[in-house]
């Protein structure tokens, strides 16, 4: 008995890798989503135990990272090393060889957790977060969900950040009264773009190698191996490795809407609001069907709301909303 036990938790095991398998190709097809959500209701504890697998992994992954930047080295999934590594590593990377899974950390299924070369960042935002990083007295970056960003090497006339990934507003205030000594510029590289501002206030997004450019006020100094120019406020430019778009005239208030806690949307696609949702939601929403995806949406949501939002769009499309283990919710 104990053994056919353990043939049936052994069974369960490896369905569950192979899911994770399935989940990290980022190809499901219908029927795999469809066949997924039955295995989840034949299998109510292991896929909870599941979701709780992923949860496990991402904070694994985090404090593998912290540890090994600190000694200053990478960790690889070696499984050689694991005698090296105290408890708590070992039994991640004891997950990993066991579920034929080392890639887990640097490929993360879904996008469920941050993968691991995001935490060799000098300063992260994990999905959901804001932070504040002070560059000077006068200079402050405000950072959005899921970005990435590295100091640049100082210099004695310059400050500035290297936006890797993600969304930030700059801001680079005016010097205080009574003080005589020169405005030091900030500088915000993000891509092969370079931006240079001494007063002024101005978003960046980056999303891989699409990068956005929104000035509020002042002004702003664009750098390209294609073009040069300047930016005033309410003005935008796009950017890619490889060319520039034209200049357009944006409203400021609707970009920089994530500074208070709202997203906007200005007949936008519905495939891209689902984007911009699991920017800022812990799991996935996936959408199903293609024609839904086509709708336009003119409206604002509340980011700390998201998950009502996600019903709403079910309600207001007639979409059907199925929600799985670990925050994956299915719009069909």
């Amino acid at each position: 008995m104990i053994k056919a036990e353990d043939n049936a938790a052994s069974e369960l095991h490896a369905q569950a890798s192979a899911w994770l398998l399935r989940l990290r190709s980022g190809n499901m097809s219908s029927n795999d989503v469809q066949a997924f959500q039955r295995w989840c209701d034949e299998n109510p504890q292991t896929a909870h135990l599941l979701r709780d697998t992923w949860s496990s992994l991402r904070t694994a992954a985090a404090e593998i990272a912290q540890e090994e930047r600190a000694s200053g080295n990478m960790w690889t999934g070696n499984a050689g090393r694991a005698q090296a590594l105290r408890p708590g590593r070992r039994a991640f990377v004891g997950f990993a060889v066991a579920a034929g899974a080392s890639w887990l950390a640097l490929r993360p299924p879904l996008q469920l957790w941050p993968a691991l070369g995001d935490f060799a960042a000098d300063y992260r935002t994990g999905t959901g977060e804001q932070r504040r990083v002070s560059l000077s007295q006068r200079v402050v970056v405000e950072m959005n969900t899921q970005t990435r960003l590295d100091i640049l090497p100082a210099r004695q006339t310059l400050r500035g950040v290297d936006l890797l990934a993600g969304e930030a507003e700059i801001v680079a205030a005016a010097p205080s009264i009574g003080r005589s000594d020169p405005v030091r510029p900030v500088v915000v590289v993000a891509g092969v773009g370079r931006l240079q501002a001494q007063i002024a206030r101005f978003n960046v997004r980056r999303t891989g190698n699409d990068v956005c450019v929104t000035c509020i006020s002042g002004s702003v100094a664009f750098e390209h191996p294609r073009q040069r120019l300047t930016l005033v406020a309410a003005q935008q430019v796009v950017y890619d490795d490889r060319d520039v778009h034209p200049v357009s005239q944006v409203d400021p208030s609707a970009v920089t809407a994530w500074r208070r806690g709202v997203l906007v949307f200005n007949g936008v696609p519905l495939a891209q609001v689902v984007d911009e949702i699991n920017r800022y939601r812990r799991g996935k929403v996936i959408l199903r069907n293609e024609a839904l995806g086509e709708n336009r949406m003119q409206a604002q949501f509340p980011i700390a709301k998201l998950d009502d939002v996600i019903n709403m769009l079910g309600q207001l499309y007639g979409a059907h909303v199925t929600k799985l283990p670990g925050n994956i919710v299915l719009l069909s």
